[in-house]
């Protein structure tokens, strides 16, 4: 399980090859017109590559935790064969046993090149790919994802072009629930959230009865609860992968959420009751309830 971008690149066959390497990590604008069938096998190589990488929380802008477990079509099995990546790669996991939750739904595009620098090869070309799965609708960024509806995301991608404080106050004024979109430059991968969401939405649903109360959760215990649908093992969601899924279960009107204080960790999540067609919005009798239950929880607990 490769815990280091390197250990992971390591165990791509593809780039173990100078040759091949030498193709994949080259001007790919320019092989576009050169060679175009081999544009093509490029641009599905770095797609599958980017998503496998992401997946397993390698390029998000917090450090990796040893923890996500996700498929990828691309690395290899053979765990007999290590090398000094492979030591790397035991090293690092265990110096970051502490480390905060990495991203596996969406990756920073920003330096996104040099961290696939390989035995002493940038992919030049990388950028271009990034942008051909944009446009494709492969990636969106997160601002415009977690804007929600159409009309917001128009609205997003104005955003992006004004000064940072114009952003702020143009959140501002979307309302309180817009108020948790992070303006930064990670792209989602809409398969990925679409499918954790899912899952996330299976799994509360497996586990919820018929109280008013079991569909109303904190943020971190959403983070905690659903991080084995996402992750596919034990541990805590990050805060963007959380918003991420939350952002797709509203859009799908499965869930909403409210802002319970000034503060954005504060966030009261409610699921849809069962076999509702939709979810009904946060109410003050919702606040009551939920704050009942987690003071006679922590009472519990003590």
């Amino acid at each position: 399980m490769p815990t280091s971008i390197q250990s992971f690149l390591s165990r791509i066959p593809e780039l173990r090859d100078a040759d091949q390497r030498a193709f994949l990590y080259s001007d790919l604008d320019q092989q576009r017109i050169d060679n175009p069938e081999g544009y093509q096998e490029a641009l599905k190589f770095w797609t599958q590559l980017l998503l496998s990488a992401c997946q397993h929380g390698l390029l998000s802008a917090v450090p990796r935790t040893p923890q996500p477990r996700l498929n990828t079509t691309l690395a290899s099995s053979d765990e007999d064969d290590e090398d000094e990546d492979d030591v790397l790669d035991r090293t690092q996991s265990e110096d970051s046993e502490h480390t905060e939750a990495s991203s596996v739904l969406c990756f920073e595009r920003a330096g996104l090149a040099a961290r696939l620098a390989f035995r002493g090869d940038t992919p030049t070309g990388v950028d271009g790919i990034v942008d051909e799965m944009e446009r494709s609708g492969i990636v969106v960024e997160a601002c415009d994802y977690l804007a929600g509806s159409t009309v917001r995301r128009w609205a997003g991608r104005f955003v992006r072009r004004v000064p940072v404080v114009g952003r702020q106050m143009a959140v501002l004024a979307w309302g309180a629930q817009t108020s948790q979109i992070t303006l930064d430059s990670s792209l989602v991968v809409r398969s990925l959230v679409e499918a954790a969401a899912s899952r996330v939405a299976d799994a509360h649903y497996a586990r919820a009865a018929c109280a008013l109360t079991d569909n109303l959760l904190s943020m971190d215990v959403f983070r905690e609860q659903y991080a084995q649908p996402v992750l596919t093992t034990n541990g805590k969601l990050s805060l963007e992968d959380a918003r991420l899924v939350l952002r797709c279960l509203e859009d799908q009107r499965q869930a909403t959420s409210a802002i319970t204080d000034a503060t954005d960790t504060h966030v009261l999540i409610k699921f849809a009751a069962r076999r509702a067609q939709r979810v009904q919005p946060v109410t003050e009798a919702d606040r009551g309830a939920f704050h009942v239950v987690s003071t006679r929880d922590t009472i519990a607990r003590q």
